[in-house]
């Protein structure tokens, strides 16, 4: 983690066990979304995120330093993998925290290479993932205005002869409410085990689901986005809890968790229908 996100205590994704993140949509830019991160009052960093319809992409900044993020569900400590823009290609030190992200420092030319080349392609536990920047450089922008002013919408300027605009509120908005079949925020944590399982999950409903790890504090985190009619394999631990979520916020199939203990073929293939 770069220092002056660590000395915050926070990394790009979720929080540790004893700091629960609460993300605030900021700007929306073309295919980019750009949010707040705070730990309950305390601003964390804002970051401008991406996907390439499986897995998420995130570029992060507190105002003084920057790194990129990647979902990641391996073994905590420093983590190699190759990354690079078009045909080139390195071998790149990540930092996994447990939490669900695989996160590196990125200097000013790197940061440049985001904001002018087409593509950018990494390799950790998910294979070769390739994320289109288009509109990269604008969400660069938005996402420094952000950290300026500490995740707050600027107000526009007062009209002559007029009072003006309250202050933005010192803290994020409440997260939302879930959806209909979704566990109600914060009652359902993945428990800190150590006992790999590779689960399955199929999406046989007629959209298009989030499946979003429950880390420990009850926060949901997105890995995947399935089409209809396809599935993906995720590395697990017994009983950390999976959901898979709609458009519309709302849950199909129940709390899904693996067992290494499972013996049957199929016992680990979560069948999403309904």
């Amino acid at each position: 983690m770069i220092a002056a996100l660590a000395g915050l205590g926070l990394a790009l994704g979720a929080a540790g066990p004893a700091q629960a993140q609460n993300e605030v949509a900021y700007q929306k830019a073309g295919r980019w979304n750009v949010v707040s991160v705070w730990v309950g009052p305390v601003f964390g960093y804002c970051a401008a995120d991406t996907d390439n319809g499986q897995v998420q992409f995130r570029i992060g900044t507190d105002g003084r330093s920057w790194q990129i993020g990647v979902p990641y569900y391996g073994r905590r400590g420093k983590v190699e993998g190759y990354y690079g823009f078009g045909d080139a290609a390195e071998m790149g030190a990540f930092a996994a925290e447990g939490d669900g992200w695989a996160s590196m420092p990125i200097n000013r030319d790197q940061l440049d290479a985001f904001r002018n080349a087409p593509d950018f392609a990494v390799n950790l536990d998910r294979g070769l993932q390739v994320f289109n920047l288009d509109g990269a450089a604008a969400a660069i922008d938005i996402a420094r205005q952000c950290a300026r002013t500490q995740g707050q919408r600027q107000a526009a300027a007062a009209q002559p002869n007029r009072a003006p605009a309250p202050p933005p509120p010192a803290a994020p908005a409440p997260g939302p409410v879930a959806g209909r079949g979704c566990p109600p925020p914060g009652t359902v944590r993945s428990p800190k085990t150590s006992a790999p399982v590779k689960v399955l999950f199929y999406n046989g409903t007629q959209m298009p689901l989030d499946i979003m790890w429950i880390d420990f504090d009850g926060q949901w985190q997105r890995y995947h986005r399935l089409k209809p009619d396809s599935n993906v394999t995720q590395s697990t631990y017994a009983g950390h809890a999976w959901i898979a979520v709609d458009p519309r916020g709302n849950c199909h199939g129940g709390v899904m968790m693996g067992d290494p203990r499972a013996r049957t073929e199929g016992d680990n293939e979560f069948q999403i229908w309904d």
